[in-house]
């Protein structure tokens, strides 16, 4: 079930991502569905192609602005 401030978000049009650090450059690398993953996940990094092996535990959330250009 989703919670008020997921509901809430989800009316201003803000959405959530997870986010994890490059363990060799410390670029962020962003997760579209962090509840997807499991509970180990291998990702390239997207600035200097390193591929680590993360930890679902190492996944911290943040809110982005909704990209539509567009209402609907």
């Amino acid at each position: 079930m989703y919670s008020a401030q997921q509901i809430a978000n989800q009316a201003l049009g803000v959405y959530q991502r997870g986010v994890v650090e490059c363990e060799k450059c410390r670029s962020p690398i962003v997760i579209r569905q962090p509840g997807m993953v499991s509970v180990e996940f291998c990702v390239p990094c997207p600035k200097c192609g390193h591929r680590g092996i993360y930890f679902k535990r190492m996944i911290y959330i943040e809110d982005a602005a909704d990209r539509r250009v567009k209402p609907r």
